[in-house]
């Protein structure tokens, strides 16, 4: 049996209004990159819309803070398996293989129904998380509670040191799966975004033990307009947009501040929305709800929309300059992934996805 975690979340409001605002803007950004670009290759880049879109990279942090989002789902996830602050001795590791196995396999199917047979083995967001979940579960089990801090603190910082010792060996899948150096495979490295699933899931441990106080408001608010004041002060806040391959090393190979400020813009978020909504419910099929709950099937599925619708809307409606068929697309797929979000809390909600494995005659 393989849970989807999304699945098991207590209700919090303020987390659901994060991942509501971070879907909505994954939808927009995705969507704006498949109309401008062919092959992730900007086709137009003197044009109006590279202009635009260098001008507004910044708004790629509500993309790099899905993995701090992941992290503060597992943690609420498994507040049911912590005793007195720490994860239960007998807490089943098989639990946590399971869902990361499940997650890396869609991630690669994703991959090779959207992007083709040459990219199945990209190692994106999904197969970050489900090794990152492994990780911490295996900390838990061995260490206290703040050997994740330690860890995720020198995964932000041990990148470009390991990538030096590795040598040669940054050509590889497996080295590249851990420092992201010379592998156009590799997406997202476990160094450094380690280090921001790991602060989520410590956000959310926050969270849950401080009940939500004034002083645990304060505290994310100042953490998150230092780190965000930080990447200002060195440049850093958005990363460089590559003409010839906007998924690029600026991308996979991030600097230090781009990183910091996507920690810093989640205690953002999370401050303001535990602020003003953390005594809200949101409807049962209402779009809040349905982005929240649905997350990991409306990721995948507009991955592949993406990238499929956009080739219609160009075919009609050439991207040359300022249009309202640009929204066309963004709409769509907005629309869409409500309704994927709804049957996900209508057919999945509370419910597991079990695979059975038969042997062969």
């Amino acid at each position: 049996m393989i849970d989807d975690p999304d699945n098991q979340i207590k209700e919090w409001p303020a987390l659901s209004a994060v991942k509501f605002i971070c879907v909505a803007m994954l939808i927009f950004v995705h969507s704006h990159m498949a109309l401008i670009t062919e092959s992730s290759i900007i086709m137009n880049p003197f044009g109006f819309y590279y202009k635009v879109t260098k001008g507004l990279m910044f708004l790629g942090l509500f993309l790099v803070i899905l993995p701090a989002v992941a992290g503060a789902v597992l943690r609420i996830d498994l507040d049911k398996d912590f005793i007195q602050g720490k994860l239960r001795k007998d807490y089943d590791f098989n639990q946590i293989i399971k869902t990361a196995v499940f997650l890396i396999l869609v991630g690669f199917l994703m991959n090779m129904i959207a992007f083709g047979g040459a990219y199945t083995f990209s190692w994106n967001v999904l197969q970050l998380v489900g090794l990152s979940f492994v990780v911490i579960v295996f900390l838990l089990k061995k260490f206290p509670i703040n050997t994740v801090f330690w860890l995720g603190l020198i995964a932000l910082f041990i990148g470009g040191p390991l990538s030096h010792l590795l040598g040669s060996w940054n050509y590889t899948y497996l080295a590249g799966v851990f420092t992201g150096i010379n592998n156009s495979l590799i997406v997202w490295p476990f160094f450094p975004w380690f280090g921001v699933v790991a602060l989520g899931f410590l956000i959310a441990h926050c969270y849950l033990k401080y009940k939500d106080s004034a002083k645990f408001r304060i505290s994310l608010l100042a953490i998150g307009l230092g780190l965000l004041l930080v990447a200002i002060l060195r440049g850093e806040i958005s990363p460089y947009l590559d003409p010839n391959y906007v998924w690029g090393p600026s991308i996979v190979d991030p600097k230090i501040g781009w990183v910091l400020a996507s920690i810093g813009f989640f205690c953002l978020l999370v401050a303001v929305a535990n602020t003003f909504l953390n005594k809200r419910r949101f409807s049962k099929y209402g779009i809040i709800n349905s982005y929240s709950k649905g997350i990991l099937w409306i990721y995948v599925i507009q991955m592949f929309a993406s990238e499929k619708l956009s080739l219609i809307v160009k075919r009609f409606f050439p991207m040359n300059g300022p249009s309202t068929a640009y929204f066309i697309l963004p709409i769509t797929l907005l629309l869409l992934c409500w309704l994927i979000g709804a049957l996900c809390i209508k057919f999945l909600q509370g419910k597991s996805i079990v695979i059975k494995l038969r042997k062969f005659q």
